[in-house]
């Protein structure tokens, strides 16, 4: 249990996190930005291989660089250059990289006013962009009461230019949990953002019923986010913490992979499939762990399209009585069914698989832990998932350091990964 409790603590720059169950503190953000006039001089062209710290020293504190920003997320556009979203100081931001990452453009501000914008592992911004250039992204805020917040959205129609002012996509009002966001954009041009809601668990209980967890909802844009349809329950009684996987169905679907508790305290997966017109199929249960926790485990899965239709490559973490630890299996819509199901790492400590294909290759990438530092560990793939490569380390710190997530374009698949000690990384993986 002890790296789970860890795990939620977000990877902010600065100090290196404490290690215990008991030592869950809140860190300080930078100090507030100086006038406006001196602003410009704040936000610095970010160069690979920066940690904050040096950036810090030569900038000061109100240096505004991905390499200081909040759980970074990071997306290629048609062009192959890469687009980066991150927080500080309560803003949401987005840097541009031409070069796959070894300079970065001044950040641009994506929300004028400050939100208490989410950034950490689980919970960060998500970013696309268009084929016609538009820039869609979503991200949590976090409103006044504890463990509540709002599903938040802006885009650029300008090429990054400048941002929309911020719309919240959540449509029932409600100052409950809205959280845990996930963004994706179909090859037809279909936008949908799903989230953990809390609604009917306040439904529930002003009912006095009982009601485990909270439940998935979902809305589509088919204009790329100048409009959104009315919200759609997908599922009572998810997870109330752990960030939803997305995958392609075809053209306009969806499939998504979440933490589902089943009974009253199981807390394995399932999977779904969204239409744009507001229909859910194909839920079922995909995984059969056994785990048994009544508390938020902080560890999402990941999925990506496999070569058969309707099949799906999955990752995740569980501590149950048949899976423990981090566990892949290729997942069959039709059976209902997963396959092929490997033990990755069971190494206490290890944790949040990131998947993705390219040119036939399926790539697993996941925080391993040695006892002392945290080592990224990568394997690959050639026959789909029913054999592995040896694990392979990529980089290692012993500071702390964000969920690491792999990133596809027409060129390649890379590793996007956040840390103190080395800053922003992006690493191209299929050329090693």
């Amino acid at each position: 249990m002890f790296h789970l409790i860890s795990d939620c603590l977000r990877p902010l720059h600065g100090r290196p996190l404490p290690d215990g169950l008991n030592t869950i503190r809140q860190f300080l953000l930078a100090a507030p930005l100086a006038l406006a006039s001196v602003l410009s001089s704040l936000f610095i062209p970010a160069a690979q291989a920066q940690n904050c710290e040096t950036l810090r020293s030569a900038h000061g504190e109100d240096v505004i660089s991905v390499h200081c920003g909040g759980a970074p997320s990071a997306s290629f556009d048609h062009k192959n250059h890469l687009w980066v979203a991150f927080v500080s100081n309560k803003h949401v931001y987005v840097s541009r990289s031409e070069d796959k990452g070894t300079t970065f453009s001044t950040p641009v501000q994506v929300n004028a006013v400050p939100e208490d914008a989410e950034f950490n592992g689980e919970n960060r911004p998500k970013i696309i962009v268009a084929d016609n250039g538009t820039v869609l992204l979503s991200w949590t805020t976090k409103t006044s009461n504890r463990f509540t917040g709002e599903i938040r959205f802006s885009r650029s129609t300008d090429g990054g230019r400048s941002f929309e002012q911020p719309r919240t996509v959540n449509d029932d009002g409600l100052a409950i949990g809205h959280r845990f966001d996930s963004l994706f954009l179909t090859k037809s041009g279909k936008l949908y953002v799903t989230w953990i809601d809390k609604r009917d668990l306040e439904a529930s209980l002003a009912r006095s019923e009982n009601y485990p967890g909270a439940a998935i909802y979902y809305t589509v844009s088919d204009d790329l986010g100048a409009s959104f349809m009315p919200n759609v329950r997908v599922s009572h009684n998810s997870c109330e913490c752990c960030r939803i996987a997305v995958a392609p169905h075809g053209d306009d679907n969806i499939a998504i992979l979440w933490r589902q508790i089943f009974g009253e305290q199981i807390r394995d997966h399932a999977i779904a499939v969204l239409s744009p017109e507001g229909t859910v199929s194909d839920l079922s249960r995909a995984t059969i762990d056994n785990w048994q926790i009544d508390a938020c485990p902080h560890h999402g899965p990941t999925m990506v399209p496999a070569s058969s239709d309707g099949q799906y490559h999955m990752s995740w973490f569980s501590a149950g009585t048949i899976h423990s630890g981090i566990h892949y299996a290729r997942y069959d819509l039709a059976t209902a069914s997963p396959a092929d199901i490997i033990k990755i790492d069971g190494t206490p400590g290890a944790g949040h698989p990131s998947l993705a294909t390219f040119n036939d290759t399926l790539y697993l990438v996941w925080k391993g832990f040695d006892g002392m530092s945290t080592p990224l560990q990568l394997m690959t793939s050639n026959d789909e998932g029913r054999s592995w490569s040896a694990p392979q380390t990529l980089i290692s710190t012993d500071q702390a350091s964000d969920h690491p997530l792999l990133i596809t374009s027409a060129e390649g698949v890379f590793l996007s990964w956040s840390s103190e000690q080395h800053g922003y990384v992006f690493k191209e993986l299929n050329n090693d």
